[in-house]
């Protein structure tokens, strides 16, 4: 599903894009000059976004889908080589470009990305220049029967690395279905699309557009993420709670969750592992029945909505939920040290407990505040606590 979601628009804009395409003869004068334009647009607003939320992989994006235009539209790759070169290097600086982390855009931990673009670059102008035999046989001969691949002026070389890098790449999609990685699938779709076609204006201004929306879409997908979503949990955080808040009928049931003792335990075994029982605890959560909706209030402190249903209806699923997580023991991984021997002595696994009190109220069907329920449900926490913890209280 998670993968569906990051793929469908990406697929939307690839689909608007080769319909665009196959239309553009039927545009307007008027019309085709807004879409040079928006291109242009569209490449300085995704760059000034990306330099503005730090997101290098948008912005090597656009620098690759303006780079090709510039070279396209100019003609600067006018003879078989250069233009090989071109198509040779775009789909391999991306896939290069999108396995780097994402190390900000002015920031040293950057210089090898843009050490590639500029090796690259130098290497293709040189090679361009020089035209050596060894470079011709390797990016303009055919390796297999010429009749299978009459459906292209790109040379075999460049074709095998267009699909290697597109494999690669929806591999990665379907294996971390992000925003940035998906919209690098895009963006290097078009872009093969794009020298398949060549310098041909509408395919510029058509796949180019489409390429910087899918951009414009990852930075808006990891902006909303961040704000969102809790970065350790991959729960929703609080700001996600009060839009829900605002969402919610008058029928509905808020609880707290509180992990007992989780002062004593980050002071035994480290943050760390205190780390690790949050989202040992988050991803219980993620599967509580009944439709209830997991968020992170802060700290060790989680909330659960269910909307459209009153404490009766509630209270067995928190007790579910409450039971998955005490009868799953957190298996804590020390490493032993070495003796004097320099001999590693066997880790030190331990086998803890973790535990959740867990405090419920309902809205009573008479449209009280959404927060006012959370306030009974935190007193009802704390009522949960002086039973002596693990346990649900209303």
């Amino acid at each position: 599903m998670r993968v569906i979601k990051s793929f469908l628009p990406v697929m939307i804009l690839t689909i608007a894009s080769i319909y665009g395409f196959q239309k553009y003869s039927l545009l307007p004068p008027s019309a085709v000059i807004g879409v040079t334009y928006l291109t242009h647009m569209l490449a300085l607003i995704v760059a000034g976004l990306s330099i503005r939320f730090s997101r290098s992989s948008a912005f090597f994006y656009v620098l690759l889908v303006v780079a090709t235009n510039v070279i396209l539209r100019f003609g600067w790759a006018d003879s078989a080589l250069a233009y090989g070169l071109l198509s040779t290097f775009s789909p391999l600086l991306l896939l290069l470009l999108t396995l780097l982390p994402d190390r900000g855009i002015f920031n040293v931990k950057v210089i090898p990305a843009y050490a590639m673009l500029v090796l690259a670059g130098t290497f293709s102008i040189v090679l361009a220049t020089t035209s050596p035999a060894w470079a011709m046989q390797l990016f303009l001969s055919d390796w297999a029967p010429a009749q299978y691949f009459d459906w292209t002026q790109q040379s075999q070389t460049v074709l095998f690395v267009s699909f290697a890098t597109l494999y690669v790449l929806l591999t990665l999609c379907i294996l971390n279905p992000s925003p940035h990685v998906c919209a690098g699938f895009g963006v290097l779709f078009m872009l093969i699309v794009q020298l398949h076609f060549g310098d041909q204006h509408r395919s510029l201004n058509v796949f180019s557009s489409a390429a910087l929306l899918m951009c414009l879409y990852a930075i808006m997908q990891e902006t909303w993420r961040m704000a969102y979503i809790d970065e350790l949990t991959g729960l929703p955080g609080r700001r996600a709670l009060r839009e829900k808040f605002q969402k919610l009928g008058s029928n509905f049931t808020v609880a707290m969750l509180d992990v007992d003792h989780f002062k004593r335990f980050n002071d035994s075994f480290g943050h760390d592992a205190g780390d690790a029982v949050l989202r040992m605890i988050a991803a219980k959560m993620c599967k509580i029945s009944g439709g209830g909706l997991p968020y992170r209030y802060g700290g060790e402190e989680f909330s659960i909505v269910f909307n459209g249903k009153n404490s009766q209806d509630s209270v067995r699923h928190l007790e579910t939920l409450r039971e998955a997580i005490a009868s799953n023991p957190f298996i804590i991984r020390r490493v032993g040290r070495s003796d004097r021997g320099n001999r590693a002595l066997p880790s030190n696994n331990k086998s803890v407990s973790v535990t959740v009190s867990i405090g419920f109220a309902d809205s009573g069907g008479n449209g009280i505040s959404p927060w006012e329920v959370l306030k009974k449900a935190d007193q009802a926490l704390y009522r949960a606590k002086g039973k002596g913890r693990n346990c649900v209280s209303e």
